[in-house]
């Protein structure tokens, strides 16, 4: 064999012990991570943007959950020690003039700073970080408050409301869209939408979706949904299904207070739409939203579907416990949660 013949045996030979190992290394159980392809796992982590001051640093948008069974889901992220004090008086500091609800800023005895979110949004909102958070995602550090005092500048006797810590440690550099982001392709995205789906998030803009690095030690970008309001209700009406208003906001319609924080909105519509050509296709009614929780692949729902079985009824009932919700509200909710989680292990 010459020496041209002899190169060219050593390729293939070389090609085929690479392929070899690639498949066996695909066939991973359905409680791991599906893998990505090569290109997707050379750009994934990877801020890229040479006008964005941290360029370079490692971008994350979800860690393993090693302690997941154990996540108190009632106190959340911030646990006990992070919650605000009812008892107490807040001091009144601004009014916060963006986004649709109303909100304004607050300070505790403690000096901490929190955002009071008014309206629709303060349970649902609470519960859905709970659960977000539970399976390996970054979340803010939100509390339901059922009666409040504050006073100041301005006073209010403020009932069912979101306080939301605001000097959690976090920086806010910018946003990412579901279209451009670090992650495209990777289990880590689809499982996120899947959750999203899950929960049925119909707000799914770019304003929403935030960017976070440590104060202190800056570290790692973080990225992660930021307003998680607009959940666990049904996700559109009648009027998404007309032509040029397949966009339409949920809550202008014929019933509003089915758009939020709804256990009878939500139980609603069902859950998986289809699958089709090896991909998991949802129903959210509201077209933006849709399209940006769509087409994700069977082993990526599967595998968030495993994460989210862990998960007790215990647990889920802790977290719309924490958002306010009643006994019989609760169970309708862990009841349909359970039934969907279920529904995408089975995929």
């Amino acid at each position: 064999m010459d020496r041209i013949s002899k190169f060219k045996y050593a390729v293939i030979v070389t090609l085929t012990l690479l392929l070899t190992t690639f498949t066996t290394s695909t066939g991973a159980n359905q409680n791991s991570i599906p893998r990505q392809n090569q290109s997707q796992q050379k750009n994934c982590g990877l801020v890229l943007d040479p006008a964005n001051p941290y360029a370079g640093a490692t971008a994350v948008l979800w860690q393993d959950p090693v302690d997941l069974e154990c996540r108190d889901l009632f106190y959340g992220p911030g646990g006990p020690a992070g919650a605000p004090d009812p008892s107490q008086n807040f001091i009144y500091v601004k009014r916060v003039k963006t986004g649709t609800q109303k909100k304004i800023v607050v300070k505790d005895n403690r000096d901490h700073e929190w955002t009071v979110k008014f309206g629709p949004e303060a349970r649902p909102e609470t519960v859905a970080t709970r659960i977000v958070w539970a399976v390996g995602y970054h979340v803010d550090q939100d509390y339901f408050v059922p009666r409040a005092h504050i006073v100041g500048e301005k006073s209010y006797n403020a009932c069912d409301v979101r306080f939301e810590r605001r000097d959690d440690g976090y920086k806010d550099i910018g946003n990412w869209s579901w279209e451009d982001n670090p992650f495209q392709g990777t289990p880590e995205l689809e499982g996120l939408k899947v959750v999203m789906a899950l929960l049925k998030n119909w707000d799914l803009k770019e304003s929403n979706n935030k960017i976070l690095v440590r104060k202190k030690d800056p570290g790692p970008q973080i990225y992660y949904v930021s307003d998680l309001g607009a959940t666990l209700g049904r996700s559109g009406s009648i009027f998404n299904k007309l032509p040029f208003y397949g966009n339409w906001p949920v809550n202008v319609s014929f019933a509003p207070g089915k758009a939020k924080g709804n256990p009878y909105g939500f139980d609603d519509e069902g859950f998986i739409k289809e699958v089709r050509d090896g991909k998991v296709f949802f129903d959210i009614r509201r077209s933006h939203s849709r399209h940006r929780v769509n087409c994700v692949p069977v082993a990526c729902a599967r595998w968030m579907g495993s994460l989210l079985g862990r998960l007790s009824d215990k647990q889920l009932a802790d977290a719309f416990c924490a958002g306010g919700y009643d006994r019989d509200e609760t169970a309708i909710y862990v009841t349909l949660l359970r039934s969907r989680i279920i529904a995408l292990q089975s995929l």
